[in-house]
């Protein structure tokens, strides 16, 4: 009955040892699960800065793009109010003068 006790007594001390193992390995794996989150996130985080960056960089691309357009359109309408200008203005100016005189002889 001795060597039963003792036999139980022994088991449930190792068993003690055992829990407190495991107890100590549960810690570990909490620090760990808590070293990986942050190692997570931060590699995530990097992603979206890198997707971030890049979508930034294709937008401005299309929008310097879009003004380049604008800006040679703006170019060739007025090179083609110019045109249109030159090519009239003595003709304005002639049909101007021409009314500006017509009524002033109506005026006397």
């Amino acid at each position: 009955m001795e060597n039963l006790i003792r036999d139980i007594i022994e088991f449930d001390k190792k068993k003690r040892l055992e829990v407190e193992e495991l107890e100590k390995e549960k810690k570990k794996i909490g620090a760990y699960l808590r070293e990986k989150r942050k190692e997570i996130e931060k590699r995530y985080k990097a992603e979206a800065d890198e997707i971030f960056a890049k979508r930034k960089t294709e937008i401005e691309k299309t929008i310097s793009e879009a003004e380049e357009k604008a800006q040679d359109k703006y170019k060739i309408s007025l090179k083609e109010i110019e045109i249109t200008f030159n090519k009239h203005r003595q003709e304005w100016i002639d049909s101007l003068y021409d009314f500006c005189t017509s009524i002033e002889k109506e005026g006397e």
